[in-house]
Formats: C-alpha cells, structure tokens, sequence
C-alpha cells in the first residue's frame, strides 16, 4: 500500500487532490490520485482525466493492463480503464504474475484459508482447494496439498504429482532433467508436460546434451 510520491496538487470542490508527476507514468500510462480528505485514491490517465471515483484505499502500481486494489477492505483487480474484472471479496492482497508464454496477466488469491488462480479478465484458472501454489515460470504452477505437491501446466491443463528431486528448473530452452525414483532413470521434460527423452539414462550428465 502504496501512498505515491506526491509532488503537485490541486483543489477539487474544496478538497486537496495529490498527485505525482517525478514518477507519474514511469511504468504506465495511468496513475493515481489522493484525496487528502478521506485517504482515497482514483484512477487517472496522462491526461489527468479522472476514471474512476475516489474510493479506493490501497492500490499496487499498474505493470501490465490490469492491478490489484483495494475497496471496503478487499481486494480486486481493475484494468486500465478503471473496470473492475475481479469481484473486491478477498481479504489478503493477491501475488500477481505475467505469464509471457501465454501473454496472461494472472493473480494467486486467498479465499477461507485455501488458494486459487484468477486471470486477469475474472476467469478462474484454478479452483480454491489448494495449500499453496507458486508460479514457476513457462506457464507452469507448483500446487500443494496435504503435504503433496504437484506441478500444473497451464498451456495443456495437465497436472502430475512431483516429489522432491524429481524435477530440475526449466532452463531457458523451457526443458527439464527428471528421474523416476523406482528405477532411478533420469529423462527430458519439456514445459508442456511431453517427455522429450524418457527416463532411460543412468545419471545427470548422460541427459545434458537433450537440454539444448
């Protein structure tokens, strides 16, 4: 949360409106207002043309087309245009993430204690049920619940049970190393759950060569 640095204001109906112009439109081509009055932020653009009203309390800065926000004491996501996408039911503040493999803004929220993945758009990308979930890169998510884990691919939808070890990061290529703990074989995934090289080699270093 995530007061600006403000550096210019005016009067609006008696009230004083902060803004920044040293960092405004740094990373975007919107930015916030303040009313110093009720602690409030709006939406505005280069132009300073107000888009929303002033009514939220906590913002994070605009890196892609949409931002989590806060309003009444929850969170939601609104998009540049001052839309709200997302419904402000959530409690806890959202981890947000840009998948360049799908080009998808997405959000990991908390809801009764379990979490979920929303895009950016309000679709939901995974169901409230799990533990914990962490965004990998290559549009692959590490998913946890009572006590297993699981690597999501969202390309494909497809989920498959992981233990510890059995899969190295996905280099820059999008491959990676993995062993089958029963014959203790190593192979070549790649980041839409195909087997490139199956779980045939003896160790490590044979394998390397499949990872360029």
């Amino acid at each position: 949360g995530q007061k600006p640095h403000a550096d210019s204001f005016f009067i609006s109906r008696g009230d004083t409106v902060r803004y920044s112009t040293i960092y405004t439109w740094k990373h975007s081509d919107v930015n916030w207002l303040k009313n110093e009055r009720t602690n409030l932020f709006a939406l505005v653009d280069s132009n300073l043309n107000v888009l929303t009203e002033f009514k939220y309390e906590r913002y994070s800065p605009f890196y892609g087309k949409s931002t989590a926000v806060m309003r009444n004491g929850k969170w939601g996501i609104i998009n540049k245009k001052g839309k709200e996408m997302i419904e402000f039911k959530y409690t806890m503040f959202p981890y947000p993430f840009l998948d360049t493999t799908l080009n998808k803004e997405c959000y990991i929220f908390t809801q009764e204690n379990k979490v979920g993945v929303i895009d950016a758009s309000g679709e939901s990308i995974i169901p409230f049920i799990w533990d914990e979930i962490l965004y990998l890169n290559y549009a692959i998510l590490e998913l946890k619940k009572d006590s297993c884990n699981y690597l999501y691919f969202m390309e494909t939808g497809k989920k498959i049970p992981i233990y510890s070890g059995m899969v190295t990061s996905f280099n820059r290529n999008g491959k990676a190393i993995i062993k089958d703990s029963k014959i203790k074989k190593y192979g070549v995934m790649d980041t839409s759950c195909t087997i490139i090289q199956p779980c045939i080699y003896n160790n490590i270093k044979e394998v390397k060569k499949f990872l360029e």
